[in-house]
């Protein structure tokens, strides 16, 4: 956990939306789609490379004992954007990234099959985050990226919740567990779709 902490608040997730996206997209304030939903309790992780690099060194990793892991992208131009800035950030905690461009029509495949250790995935689904979230139960993913039986309870015990309010209250608990608890998941950002409104327009 303290690795994927360290990971997370090493990325500065202002810098890649200001510099790779011009407004395009924001930076992701969960992990689950934005909107009157949106899990109040889940804090991004800030940008702090000096508490990354003492994560690091809890879990036993300094300069005389590097990490190094492969982060894995489908051959797109934003995406190799995205990787190499991803990759610069890292490198200035302290972990080495080696990366790994594939062809687009394989990444999935290759995702689905579990065959990665750091990969950047998108979602697009409905506005109910058990959606985002039933993704990462062991019965939903071909190879297990994420193994956790207690994830896997709170996802089969929500569906029981017939109350409206105490089923999103247990859905924002479970997102907590997923993204700042765990860290399977670490949110980047939100893409938008910019558009032009005349002014006369009601």
């Amino acid at each position: 956990v303290r690795v994927r902490q360290a990971l997370a608040y090493a990325i500065d997730m202002e810098a890649i939306v200001d510099s790779l996206f011009e407004g395009k997209a924001e930076v992701a304030k969960s992990f689950t789609a934005p909107g009157d939903w949106l899990n109040p309790e889940i804090p991004v992780y800030e940008y702090n490379p000096e508490k990354a690099k003492e994560l690091l060194k809890e879990a036993g990793y300094d300069e005389s004992n590097p990490l190094t892991l492969k982060y894995k992208y489908s051959n797109n131009s934003i995406h190799a954007d995205v990787a190499q800035m991803l990759e610069q950030m890292w490198k200035a905690v302290g972990v080495n990234v080696e990366l790994e461009v594939v062809e687009s029509g394989v990444f999935y495949d290759q995702i689905d099959q579990g065959d990665f250790e750091m990969a950047r995935y998108a979602l697009m689904c409905t506005n109910d985050p058990s959606e985002f979230l039933n993704q990462w139960t062991q019965a939903m993913q071909p190879v297990a990226a994420v193994a956790d039986d207690t994830y896997d309870q709170m996802m089969t015990d929500v569906t029981k919740i017939v109350d409206r309010t105490e089923y999103m209250n247990k859905l924002h608990e479970i997102e907590t567990y997923l993204v700042e608890e765990q860290v399977y998941v670490i949110p980047l950002f939100d893409f938008n779709e910019p558009a032009l409104k005349k002014e006369n327009l009601k």
